[in-house]
């Protein structure tokens, strides 16, 4: 698409109310789209190259705490300011904050004054601030070293948790998750970043059809719900927070992870079970089986060790499985896809599945199926309904 046609079609949204998300989503698309075909080829490969630098400035802010400081200064702030407030050097901070300046995170109002706008604010509170650590610290930590790994390894992609970019950047045989309980500093953001900034999205019950996908047919005598390494149980909450009858309900999970639920903090009708899904699955015939980012986590050899002890637990022709990740396009992903299968790569070998991906894994391990339900955000998780047929 040449430029003038992008313009036209921008130009058609004019009309439209900008307020309404899928049309402010149309409207960023044709944005990004009229940058990429303006923007000289070479000057923008160049500009790729030296990308990281864009994060690493972020980064160093953000351990001088400048966003918070620009965000709730009243007024301009100078680097010299800044310099006094955090202890950084005057020199260091002007420049750190001219590249960040020139990338939208903070504005230059003069000659090393600076004040905050939407994008200082959103990157001053305290989830963000936990992303630019965590990701900085692990997740880039080890993916600099992905190239030399993979040359290492004949450019192939890692399927072994123990044996991927992180432990060979952090020269460690523990698995992602092991080697996060080290660092209890990151595992604490880590936490922050993912139950506030995930929190935000659409919750699932609000638009997978419980009451004809799981209610209709329903057998009383069995379980209704099992959540599968649902940590703290927030989505089995949520689910009996809308429907509060009397049905079963499990949430399963490793000890360390259930240890953390306070009291009160779930229905006591919630029965709490310590389970390894790489076992066999003790709680039979069950309506539906419900994981939530667990699959992503491992690649397809470990994934079909979850689903084979799944399907010897289920009903043929009666039990669900609900799987609620990302479910990829086939084709033309986006950047939030294409950025979050490489995380997840990086992360114990898993990786992001699109459509054909989640149907072969599935097929193989027995399973049917039903349909994909990809919410309205086609960034957020979706829901692949599965079964095992009669």
């Amino acid at each position: 698409m040449n430029p003038e046609e992008v313009i036209k079609e921008l130009s058609n949204l004019a009309s439209k109310d900008l307020n309404d998300a899928n049309v402010k989503k149309e409207a960023l698309k044709l944005s990004k789209r009229l940058t990429a075909t303006l923007e000289d080829p070479l000057i923008r490969a160049i500009e790729l190259a030296f990308a990281p630098l864009f994060p690493a400035a972020a980064r160093i802010a953000v351990d001088l705490d400048l966003f918070t400081r620009i965000n709730t200064h009243d007024g301009p702030i100078t680097s010299a300011q800044l310099a006094s407030a955090s202890g950084g050097e005057e020199l260091l901070i002007h420049r750190i904050l001219r590249v960040l300046a020139a990338v939208g995170f903070v504005h230059e109002v003069s000659n090393d004054k600076w004040t905050g706008n939407a994008s200082t604010k959103a990157i001053a509170s305290g989830p963000i601030t936990a992303a630019h650590r965590f990701v900085w610290d692990i997740q880039i930590a080890s993916i600099v070293k992905a190239p030399k790994f993979l040359r290492e390894n004949k450019h192939v992609c890692p399927t072994e948790p123990r044996d991927g970019f992180i432990q060979y950047a952090h020269q460690s045989k523990l698995n992602f998750f092991e080697l996060l309980g080290t660092m209890p500093s990151l595992l604490k953001d880590f936490n922050n970043f993912m139950g506030h900034t995930l929190g935000e999205r659409q919750y699932w019950i609000d638009w997978y059809p419980i009451p004809s996908r799981l209610i209709r047919g329903f057998d009383p005598a069995t379980p209704m719900l099992v959540d599968i390494g649902g940590g703290r149980g927030h989505d089995l909450q949520a689910f009996h927070d809308k429907f509060p009858e009397s049905w079963k309900l499990f949430l399963q999970d490793l000890p360390q992870a259930l240890k953390g639920i306070k009291e009160g903090e779930l229905d006591p009708s919630i029965k709490i079970m310590e389970h390894d899904f790489f076992t066999e699955q003790p709680v039979k015939g069950a309506r539906a089986y419900f994981l939530h980012h667990i699959f992503h986590n491992w690649a397809d050899m470990y994934c079909l060790v979850i689903l084979k002890h799944l399907r010897t637990a289920m009903t043929p022709g009666y039990s669900k499985l609900l799987i609620h990740e990302l479910i990829l396009p086939d084709s033309n992903a986006t950047v939030i896809h294409g950025i979050l299968d490489m995380v997840m790569m990086n992360i114990n070998g898993g990786m992001e599945r699109s459509r054909a991906q989640w149907t072969k894994l599935l097929e193989e391990a027995g399973f049917q199926v039903v349909e994909f339900m990809v919410p309205e955000d086609e960034d957020a998780d979706g829901i692949v309904e599965a079964m095992v047929m009669v």
